[in-house]
């Protein structure tokens, strides 16, 4: 097609000065055939953007000489280094203070362009403005903005990417629940039962749409918010753009998602895209935060600095010199790393800094999208503000573009967004500019208070709570009457037109420029087969030479002569878009929108359309995307062996260990031993080197079965299996004679097998003696005579012909290690575990609820949620409004609540809970708290003179500060903290003081909600209730009390779901998380609350539903204590009073807080000297701004609010009410008690092992996995073992070698599993210690007792299945009992050594290490391989030795026979040559029958023993002991 060209030379538009015709510039990609005519001839300047005084925040001081020349001489003559660091901070300090526009002006413009500015527009606020940043401008142009842009230009781009999805409809198939979970019990009944419940099952599956017909786009250069409540489908969203989401049968996904003009399938997504998860925000823990992006440079960065150019090389040359790559440094800069990049990404660094991390490596990538899925969850708003601000400002830089969907938006954040997508139920209620959203829906009758925030505002309207924001003459509109609003909408036209487009276009989105020009243009376009048509555009015409390399921080890129604006904003009103509807319309907009900038003099925005230019260097940039990754195998493999020499130095510690379990047990075990020294020591030599290729070899094995395990319980059970497949057909422990013909295949693809083949063969191949000379002395030289001693030792043992090929064990072991490593390779490949955790709870269901977007817990909301407040205090308090009730029927199997309230005809009406509550005031005065600060080796303040009091039926809001004051305060105030030389003042309850009597009166919610997953939410309020409750309270008044408190929280619905199968019930896992942790502590009927963050973390629905909960417990009597960081105004308005204080800890403010805290604004704003306060402007922004603790501000007003406020009234007020508190306290005669817990000792041991047993029944994981493990090795063995008769000698071996072999998988499987689960729960242990529920040993204790029953079940399969196969100890059923009960002894002996090495050590890790060495001795001492008449120095190690015992014991039940009354027709056993069987092995072996009673006593002291020194351990040890919350 020809060409676009300018009409006549007429048309050219020339600016005065230095500009650039736009003849030159602009020329239109060729799509049509086209000609410009101009229709107007004149061009518009726009203004320079002006606020009004609502709208303008309150200026800073201008920097002292910032604008002298000695500044700028030192700045010139500065290094790259220092100015850059410089600029960072004026940077820092801009953005902090508010002045978003003028930083973005800042980035372009210098001392002319500011005077030009003051010329042309004299008014004395924009003149002031002008100089204050005259002296910034300078350090913005020269040092941060400068640095950014001149990287970007001369390094080479990232492909810019248009993301377009247009029709995403994604539907999952999902199983109804039943309400049941799997247990133990039900889990061994299926097997039997399983396959006819299978047959006679019906289908109860139903298709869940999640996304509805979805359409938008995400343009480079911006960020883009996801909004919407939980169960929307953000996620859906975010996994099918990331390419994560595939049909299959059981989901199904219509619509196509392109990127640029190919569509996802047809690229290499892992380049291009990041898909970031809160729950995929993990690091190698043994890296430095350094070392971390370096590896992440290393494998994502395909520029480094040995490849610059020449010109990149003069760039960054001050860096180069100091040997450091500026990408690195400059990602580390911005992201405020350096103060930790060199801390170990563990527990080194805060969850912040490690998600900055997780921001840190994508940013030295090559993405050009990134996806973000909640990955600020829980995080202080201040790092979530920095955060998104920083990736702002990457995008704008390095022209990506972003995709994130957060929840608990401030206004802050909410503004640094350029677009936002609304979902709703699937559908998409709003797509557009981010400044949009408010006014379309205050076009459909939503009015935005001005004390609610705007992500507060459109999430309550998607979540179906809009009706109370509904103007007095509007009506309510449904989400799908929201969605059909929406498609008429031209923000839909104009999504629709970009998406339906076929060729690719970017957009962006830029604020004012002062000096872009503006013109009206009439087009003529045709297409090859279509008749002429003309349009008209709005184009821009000219640029300032200036303006031209800018493009602030405000806007998504940088405009280009030529650009057509297809939509535009004035005065801060809703884009109108000027290129969707029929041709007249268009033309009629774009004149409209002409004449309206002549007249415009505030803030305008426009949007710009450019075809993508399609370059060689694009392409050939496009092509090295594709690769699957930037390096070479070759350069790959040494990163990687690099980064693994980093942790193995790290891990220094465990080396030491692993290398003394190596060189100590192999060294000891040979020299030890005596065997061989031949050749110089070559024999040593091949030893030491085959046994580096079996650990080589067992290391990728499980490498192996870790990727393809989705849990540890799965892993470890694979692993045994395959240990003892391994062992089993060695070739040591069974003769190759007597293992069936269908086995023997696997002794000879056994890696053991032929490992131990060649180790016999250099070994004794050495012993060249002949056998004549050791007649009737070995066994092997009797059968052999006329051979070596050696060669004869192999015959023997059937290893003789195997070993003749000497090559052959090294080949296979080579073999096999290279097969489980192309395995490992492929299955992390092919492999991925994504979801939930598969070690909790699984249901036999899934668990939906009937209505996926309902919330169906309104269906038991209690009639006395106080739908009104009549006071006035209560004024500001939220309430829902009511919303239609589904029919999800009566609810089956919960617990027989309907019995319970119609047996005892519960008033649910009334306020209170059932119990009365004992109504305290709680009174602190004057307390200080100190801390010891390692770091600078001194005592350092954490809060100071805190002085307040806590009425019940009232809320009490700790705010300001830092996390570490208002939490201590928070734990020094529940009595956490023990009086010490560290806190002091007074503090007490009605007189009380902390103490055993104070605990029962408090209930303190812990941020971290940690409960016990395998009960089921009503499970886990009784036991806190049955632990807590006064002694006085009946049982019947308990369950009474359990019930009421799950209808008044809402949970009645989840009542009999366990609490680790609610993670993905509705989509509101936080929600449903922080009204249980509530509702454990409001089952202890406690006077006052204490909550720590309450609302961290949630939606604003959830927010909002949980204060609510606060309020009716507050208006129950109760007391409400609660920390909050960065709360907005709406959430602070649920709170009576407020105790402010300052980032110093000291005491800034305490008071009401009033309706839409209007008194505590009142306060602040009526301080002289204290900040203007602007009507749009939160209340809690403007407080917090204040004291220098707002999301943006971090810096204090030079004014000492703390002596304000005790020279207030308001100071003087509280003080007389605190006396009053003290007359009255006196008055009370408060209930002491001298019982440390308020349940007695045998309530609390049983209700603990009740809970553990629970814990074991329902995690099936661990119990049923270990049953299965037990029946696989019985079988395996059995089979292997099966009827092996006394024949010879080799028969009457295999067969005691049997027990040996059980022992051995028995007891080591046994001591190794329990360490990973004994502290699966040790979290919750920690939480109900602080607690104080019960006596800190009952913990240890029901471990050690629960684990009973199921080693009992256990070790009854491995003896009835194995046992039965081989015919070994089933001579009669006393035998079989006492085989079993043998057995069963000994597996819990070493489970509670295994129990007591996890209390001894400090970590898993060496636990795991000391139990391997231990077993491995205990087995090389029991007696078998080397008899106690060959074991010299350490037969003690012999007689200390559980596994003798057991060998001992069981090898007399099963052989024993009297053959000293034995006569002709004598029923034992014998051997070929007349010896009888229990005599040759008694001799051998050393055996006695006459100890089996002794060997049983001992099994039971020594389990006694190791239960009562892992009691001893877990109580006395430091690290047992529970942190503090």
């Amino acid at each position: 097609m020809p060409t676009n060209s300018i009409s006549s030379p007429s048309d050219t538009i020339w600016w005065p000065g230095e500009d650039i015709p736009i003849a030159e510039t602009y020329s239109p990609r060729p799509s049509s055939i086209s000609g410009y005519s101009v229709l107007s001839d004149s061009v518009i300047t726009l203004p320079v953007t002006t606020h009004g005084d609502e709208e303008m925040p309150q200026k800073i001081p201008p920097i002292s000489g910032g604008s002298t020349p000695e500044v700028r001489h030192k700045l010139e003559n500065a290094s790259p280094e220092t100015a850059r660091y410089v600029a960072l901070r004026m940077y820092q300090s801009l953005k902090r203070h508010g002045l978003k526009d003028e930083v973005g002006k800042a980035f372009t413009r210098d001392g002319a362009e500011i005077e030009e500015v003051r010329e042309g527009h004299a008014g004395n606020d924009i003149s002031k403005k002008s100089e204050e940043l005259m002296g910034m401008q300078y350090l913005m142009r020269d040092g941060f903005v400068s640095y950014l842009r001149d990287v970007a230009r001369i390094t080479p781009p990232i492909p810019q990417q248009v993301v377009r999805f247009s029709g995403i409809k994604y539907s999952a198939k999902i199983d109804v629940s039943s309400n049941e979970y799997e247990t133990f019990g039900n889990k061994v009944v299926g097997c039997f039962l399983g396959p006819f419940k299978t047959l006679l099952k019906e289908s109860n599956s139903t298709w869940l749409p999640i996304l509805k017909g979805v359409d938008g786009y995400i343009m480079p250069g911006s960020i883009t918010l996801l909004l919407g409540p939980p169960g929307c489908g953000k996620s859906s969203l975010l996994e099918i753009i990331a390419g994560r989401v595939q049909e299959s049968k059981n989901s199904k996904l219509q619509g196509s998602v392109m990127y640029n003009d190919k569509y996802a399938p047809e690229i290499r997504l892992s380049r291009l895209i990041a898909y970031i998860s809160g729950e995929l925000n993990k690091h190698i823990p043994f890296l430095s935060v350094r070392e971390t992006l370096e590896f992440a440079r290393d494998c994502t960065q395909g520029l480094r600095p040995e490849n610059f150019t020449p010109q990149m090389r003069k760039f960054f040359a001050h860096a180069l010199v100091e040997g450091q790559d500026p990408f690195l440094e400059y990602i580390l800069e911005i992201l405020s790393l350096k103060n930790v990049e060199h801390k170990l990404t563990g527990e080194a660094i805060s969850d912040v800094d490690r998600q900055k991390l997780t921001t840190a490596e994508l940013a030295l990538g090559t993405y050009s999208v990134m996806l973000y899925d909640q990955p600020f969850s829980g995080f202080d708003l201040a790092a979530t503000y920095d955060l998104v601000d920083t990736l702002r400002t990457i995008s704008r830089i390095q022209q990506s573009s972003a995709l994130m969907a957060l929840t608990q938006l401030s206004q802050e954040v909410f503004d640094l967004f350029d677009r936002i997508i609304l979902l709703g139920e699937g559908h998409i209620l709003f797509q557009g500019p981010r400044q949009d959203a408010i006014n379309y829906f205050a076009n459909l009758g939503y009015r935005k208070p001005s004390h609610v925030e705007s992500a507060e505002f459109l999430e309550d309207i998607v979540a179906g709570y809009g009706s109370q924001y509904m103007a007095a003459e509007a009506t309510p509109l449904a989400i799908n009457e929201l969605a059909e609003c929406y498609k008429t909408s031209d923000h839909h036209r104009d999504v629709m037109r970009t998406v339906g487009e076929d060729h690719v276009k970017h957009k962006y989105w830029v604020e004012s420029e002062p000096g872009l020009g503006l013109s009206l243009k009439m087009t003529s376009k045709c297409s090859v087969d279509t008749e002429p048509r003309r349009e008209t555009e709005l184009v821009v015409a000219k640029l300032s030479k200036k303006v031209g390399h800018s493009g602030g921080i405000e806007s998504t890129g940088r405009v280009q002569a030529g650009d057509v604006i297809t939509a535009i904003s004035m005065n801060n009103e809703e884009m109108q878009y000027l290129a969707v509807g029929p041709q007249k319309i268009q033309h009629d907009r774009a004149s409209h929108a002409f004449s309206m900038l002549k007249k415009a003099q505030d803030h305008i925005c426009i949007q710009v359309e450019r075809y993508r230019e399609e370059e060689e260097e694009y392409q050939s940039q496009w092509e090295q995307f594709q690769r699957p990754f930037i390096q070479t195998w070759w350069k790959s493999t040494k990163t990687l062996i690099y980064r693994q020499i980093k942790i193995t130095k790290r891990l220094h510690a465990l080396m030491k260990l692993r290398l003394f379990q190596a060189l100590g047990y192999s060294l000891g075990a040979y020299f030890l031993a005596g065997l061989s020294l031949a050749g110089n020591g070559a024999v040593f030599l091949q030893y030491l080197f085959l046994l580096f290729l079996v650990a080589y070899f067992g290391s990728s094995i499980f490498f192996f079965l870790s990727a393809i395990s989705s849990i540890v319980e799965v892993g470890n059970a694979l692993a045994g299996l395959l240990v003892s497949i391994f062992l089993l057909f060695s070739g040591f422990v069974i003769y190759p004679s007597n293992i069936p013909s269908y086995w023997k295949w696997l002794i000879y693809v056994n890696p053991i097998h032929w490992a131990n083949v060649s180790f016999c063969r250099f070994q004794f191949n050495s012993y060249t003696e002949p056998c004549s000379n050791y007649l009737d002395q070995l066994p092997f030289c009797d059968q052999f005579p006329k051979k070596t001693v050696g060669k004869a030792y192999l015959s023997f043992y059937e290893l003789y012909d195997d070993a003749k090929r000497p090559w052959l064990p090294y080949a296979i072991l080579l073999g096999w290690t290279l097969v489980a490593n192309l395995l490992a390779l492929m299955s992390m490949k092919k492999i991925e575990f994504r979801g939930t955790n598969q070690s909790l709870p699984q249901l036999k269901k899934t668990p939906v609820v009937s209505n996926f977007t309902e919330d169906a817990e309104s269906e038991f909301q209690s009639v006395s949620s106080h739908k009104e407040h009549t006071d006035d205090k209560s004024a500001s308090r939220y309430t829902w409004p009511e919303k239609p009730v589904p029919a999800h029927g009566n609810l089956k199997d919960n617990g027989g609540v309907e019995k319970w309230i119609e047996e005892f005809r519960v008033d649910l009406e009334r306020t209170g809970l059932g119990i009365p509550v004992e109504p305290m005031i709680l009174l602190f005065e004057d307390l200080s708290f100190t801390r010891f600060n390692e770091g600078m080796k001194e005592s350092v303040s954490v809060f100071k003179h805190i002085t307040g009091y806590a009425r019940p039926q009232n809320m009490l809001a700790l705010v300001g500060g830092c996390k570490t004051s208002k939490s201590t305060l928070l734990k020094c105030l529940a009595g956490r903290i023990p009086p010490s030389d560290s806190l002091s003042g007074n503090l007490h309850a009605n007189g009380v003081k902390p103490g055993a009597t104070f605990f029962r009166l408090v209930g303190y919610v812990e941020k971290l909600d940690a409960h016990q997953p395998y009960l089921s939410v009503r499970e886990s309020l009784q036991f806190s209730a049955a632990l807590r409750l006064s002694q006085a309270i009946d049982p019947t008044s308990r369950r009474i009390h359990v019930e009421l408190v799950l209808n008044q929280l809402g949970l009645m619905l989840y009542s009999n779901h366990l609490v680790g199968s609610l993670r993905d019930a509705t989509g509101k896992t936080f929600e449903i998380a922080k009204k249980m942790t509530i509702a454990v502590e409001l089952a202890a009927n406690p006077s006052i609350l204490f909550l720590e963050e309450p609302i961290c973390g949630l939606d604003t629905a959830g927010t909002l539903k949980i204060l609510n909960i606060l309020t009716q417990l507050s208006e129950s009597g109760r007391a409400i204590i609660a920390t909050l960081t960065h709360p907005n105004a709406r959430s602070l308005s649920f709170f009576n009073q407020a105790l402010i204080l300052t980032r110093e800890g000291q005491q800034a403010y305490y008071g009401s807080i009033g309706p839409h805290c209007n008194d505590l604004l009142n306060y602040f704003a009526a301080i002289p000297e204290s900040p203007r306060y602007f009507l749009n402007e939160s209340p809690v922004s403007f407080v917090m701004g204040a004291l220098g603790l707002d999301i943006r501000t971090r810096s204090p007003l030079p004014l000492n609010f703390v002596d304000i406020y005790n020279a207030s009234s308001l100071h003087e007020f509280h003080n007389k009410e605190i006396n009053n508190i003290k007359k009255l306290s006196k008055n009370i005669i408060a209930k002491r008690t001298s019982s440390a817990y308020p349940a007695p000792y045998p309530r609390q041991a049983s209700l603990v092992l009740l809970r553990t047993q629970r814990f074991l029944w329902r995690n099936v994981q661990y119990t049923y996995g270990r049953l299965t493990g037990c029946i696989m090795i019985g079988l395996l063995m059995g089979s292997l073992y099966f009827q092996i008769e006394y024949k010879d000698v080799y028969g009457l071996t295999s067969r005691s070698l049997y027990i040996y072999m059980q022992v051995i998988l028995v007891g080591v499987i046994s001591a190794n599993n329990v360490i990973p689960q004994i502290g699966t729960d040790r979290l919750v242990y920690f939480r109900e210690k602080r607690a104080g529920m019960y006596l800190p040993i009952f913990y240890p204790v029901s471990w050690a007792v629960a684990e009973i029953p199921y080693f009992l079940i256990a070790t009854l399969a491995v003896v009835g299945v194995g046992n039965g196969m081989a015919g070994i100890g089933t001579d009669s059923a006393a035998k079989f009992l006492m085989y079993w009960l043998v057995l069963f002894m000994f597996a819990l002996c070493v489970t509670y050594f295994g129990m007591m090495v996890t209390f001894l050590a400090p970590v898993p890790t060496l636990a795991a290490f000391m139990v391997s060495i231990v077993t491995s001795l205990w087995v090389s001492a029991s007696g078998v391989v080397v008899v106690i008449s060959d074991i010299r120095f350490y037969k003690w190690m012999y007689w200390s030795n559980p596994f003798q015992f057991a060998i001992n014991a069981m090898t007399s039940i099963s052989f024993y026979c009297d053959t000293t009354e034995c006569r002709a027709d004598c029923r034992c056993p014998r051997l070929p040559d007349g010896s009888f069987v229990w005599d040759r092995l008694a001799s051998a072996r050393t055996l006695s029958y006459a100890r089996i009673d002794t060997d049983i006593l001992t099994l039971s002291a020594m389990s006694v023993v190791f239960a009562g020194l892992a009691f001893l351990f877990f109580v006395v040890l430091k690290h047992n002991r529970s942190p503090r919350a």
